[in-house]
């Protein structure tokens, strides 16, 4: 199965060169890649190229273009790739070698499919964050989701423990039918992958198949009242998904699929559904 991976780097001089081997390095061969250099000032369309470099005969290519924001950037990318299964890698994360030999027989059972898997959570310089720190900590909370909601649909509303867009592999067929990512600056990862579960449940792998590096340039608590405002949108856009002719998750999160449990599940985070409840009380058009 031959997958495209589409990395958007933006100012990562330091970083995307081991991003950029992480992909071309894998042990399923069948691998194109695409980095689409989103208006760089720090010298990174070079960076990318020598590490083009160190692989002769990868398939690998570099577009260069103004600066347009993450999702244009994927997007772009998504749609310079020739694959039937494409994946995504931010520019300052890695992928572990064995990710796709691993990932991909999980989406070979349907047309439309999503995975992610497992992340390690390092620092500037590759090292593996304490437990006690903010960032593994949430992340161990996180993953109880899992392991406590009926469903990993349900656990991603619970918390988005795929992390970051640099976490998804999915079919062409179910990107070409969400229309992409989202024009969102910070939740166009979840707002993709919560519309994913009104069309296919998400494969999970628990094993740390990549590593999400946090660092100085990282998205700050400056801007979560933006987060908040993006991710109720979020929900918006996955209500419509599910209110579509063609939502065929049975197990999708709403008020038809799960008629007892969905009630508590509200009930239960009141304080996050609560300001929405009119818009967000999540049924099918036929409900």
């Amino acid at each position: 199965m031959r997958v495209g991976v589409a990395i958007p780097s933006y100012n990562h001089a330091r970083f995307v060169a081991e991003a950029v081997r992480s992909v071309l390095a894998q042990t399923h061969a069948d691998v194109e890649l695409v980095v689409v250099d989103d208006g760089s000032a720090d010298g990174s369309p070079g960076v990318v190229r020598d590490a083009f470099a160190e692989f002769p005969g990868r398939p690998a290519r570099l577009i260069e273009q103004e600066n347009r924001g993450a999702h244009a950037a994927i997007m772009r990318a998504v749609e310079a790739l020739d694959t039937e299964v494409v994946a995504v890698l931010n520019s300052d994360d890695a992928y572990e070698p064995d990710r796709f030999e691993r990932v991909l027989p999980l989406l070979a059972r349907r047309e439309r499919a999503i995975a992610f898997t497992g992340l390690r959570i390092i620092d500037e310089h590759g090292r593996d964050l304490p437990d006690a720190h903010p960032w593994p900590r949430w992340y161990a909370t996180a993953l109880t989701a899992a392991e406590t909601e009926p469903t990993i649909g349900f656990a991603l509303l619970v918390h988005n423990f795929s992390v970051t867009s640099g976490n998804f592999v999915f079919t062409r067929a179910l990107y070409d039918r969400l229309g992409g990512f989202g024009s969102q600056k910070f939740a166009h990862d979840w707002d993709f992958l919560i519309r994913s579960v009104a069309l296919t449940e998400p494969e999970f792998l628990p094993d740390r198949l990549m590593r999400y590096r946090v660092h100085g340039s990282n998205t700050t608590e400056s801007v979560r009242g933006l987060m908040e405002a993006e991710c109720a949108d979020a929900i918006d856009r996955y209500r419509a998904e599910l209110a579509s002719s063609d939502a065929t998750n049975p197990l999708a999160p709403c008020g038809e699929n799960w008629p007892t449990y969905w009630d508590r599940f509200i009930r239960s985070r009141r304080a996050f559904w609560a300001p929405h409840l009119g818009r967000h009380a999540i049924k099918r058009a036929s409900s």
